[in-house]
């Protein structure tokens, strides 16, 4: 089994996925980082979102999820070209971090490759899928990752947007502890074929907060059973 701080850095890079890595320029994987997460609320008449399969939306294609997993909601505002809609997006993609996590390295690439641009869509993938399976290698157990969004800035790049989100995931690894990581991750959004899709990311940790010295509150297993029931859905 992997140490927690090795489990970090793989997810730092996933995050970025799904992280799992992205770039401004050629790509810059953290060397000391970890991972994300955020899906949106149900698609009904009283929430601003619309499913990721929808006409709509082309970001997310809920044929390269598990079987019997529910596709991500995308905020309606990511399909609009407009500053907003690339900030929503960047959150977007950045949440679907916890979702990536469960995947295997082949729908996790899959999944990398239906967010990106064209030009980024290999790289994109190769990148998740190797993280993936380095991953899977560290914990065979697997990782839980929780993933909330708290600040982001948008700063224009000609017709372009770079999206910088700052974050704080938990991250259960395998039976071993729990862990939590702050990180900003930082998106070129580019407008392609009517959906704003990541060009390039990187990821670094912090800024992160002083704490207390006390250890967690629980074991991995009892941490997981406290959230039993729990969701995103309906927050922002």
């Amino acid at each position: 089994m992997g140490s927690p701080k090795r489990v970090i850095l793989i997810v730092g890079v996933l995050v970025t996925v799904v992280g799992v890595s992205w770039m401004l320029t050629p790509r810059r994987a953290d060397t000391d980082g970890t991972g994300d997460r955020q899906i949106a609320p149900a698609n009904d008449a009283s929430t601003d979102t619309v499913s990721a399969t929808s006409a709509e939306s082309r970001s997310i294609d809920a044929d390269v999820l598990p079987e019997g997993q529910a596709a991500p909601m995308v905020p309606r505002a990511a399909l609009e070209n407009s500053e907003q809609g690339a900030r929503s997006a960047a959150v977007a993609y950045l949440e679907t971090t916890e979702a990536a996590v469960e995947m295997s390295p082949e729908e996790a690439a899959t999944l990398a490759r239906s967010m990106s641009t064209e030009r980024f869509a290999d790289t994109f993938a190769a990148d998740t899928e190797n993280s993936m399976i380095e991953l899977l290698e560290t914990v065979p157990d697997g990782v839980t990752v929780r993933v909330a969004p708290i600040e982001a800035r948008s700063t224009p790049t000609g017709d372009d947007w770079l999206v910088s989100v700052w974050f704080v995931e938990a991250i259960t690894v395998g039976k071993e502890a729990v862990v939590d990581d702050w990180r900003t991750a930082t998106y070129r959004m580019v407008w392609e074929d009517d959906t704003w899709r990541i060009d390039s990311f990187e990821s670094e940790r912090g800024p992160t907060p002083g704490r207390g010295t006390q250890p967690g509150s629980t074991t991995p297993a009892g941490f997981e059973a406290l959230l039993d029931g729990f969701s995103d859905e309906g927050l922002s």
